[in-house]
């Protein structure tokens, strides 16, 4: 099978590894590297204790997507090196912090 430009991401995984803070109020997402995988993490804050609780997930790839798969949905990730802004589908922008 002959592979497209399409098969290949338009980003590297390493050049979003960071903190990143939601322009919309989202809870802040933090992406890092685990030996060959790369995971995302996403900080969520209770309104009522105020203590934040994380939930992690493996950054995966289908073709030139990457996504996490929380249940239900796949939540699809897109970087503008740019801009410097992560975009993930359900969540909005997020700016480096």
């Amino acid at each position: 099978m002959k592979r497209t430009k399409e098969d290949y991401p338009s980003f590297n995984l390493f050049s979003i590894v960071g903190t990143w803070e939601s322009i919309n109020l989202n809870p802040t997402v933090i992406i890092y590297r685990n030996d060959n995988d790369y995971l995302l993490s996403i900080i969520y804050v209770s309104e009522t204790t105020k203590q934040a609780s994380p939930a992690t997930y493996e950054i995966q790839k289908e073709g030139s997507l990457y996504f996490i798969a929380p249940a239900p949905k796949r939540i699809y990730i897109d970087y503008d090196p740019a801009k410097d802004v992560l975009s993930l589908s359900s969540l909005g922008g997020y700016l480096r912090n």
